[in-house]
């Protein structure tokens, strides 16, 4: 599995029906799990209003989530391919 990190903020439209997220949150919890991926969702206070650490198979998986939560004009997101320590330790062993 693939691991991503993803900054995101709500846009004006989230903003307006923000009583909707928590149903929103659990969408892509679906759509995610549909692609074979998992989530870890976490609400902040700061810079982002949420980060998620996704876990997907592969980078087309990941990419068709995110045209889907493009798609919906809900978010912005910053998304970050992630390794673990060990992932990039053995990495590092190879050079």
């Amino acid at each position: 599995m693939q691991k991503y990190v993803l900054l995101g903020n709500w846009t004006d439209q989230a903003r307006e029906t923000f009583l909707e997220i928590p149903e929103r949150v659990e969408l892509t919890k679906k759509i995610i799990g549909e692609l074979k991926g998992s989530i870890d969702f976490f609400f902040t206070m700061g810079e982002y209003d949420f980060i998620a650490i996704i876990d997907m198979p592969d980078e087309e998986s990941m990419v068709k989530y995110l045209l889907k939560a493009y798609q919906a004009r809900y978010i912005t997101i910053n998304t970050l391919r992630a390794w673990t320590d060990t992932e990039f330790a053995e990495m590092v062993s190879e050079l």
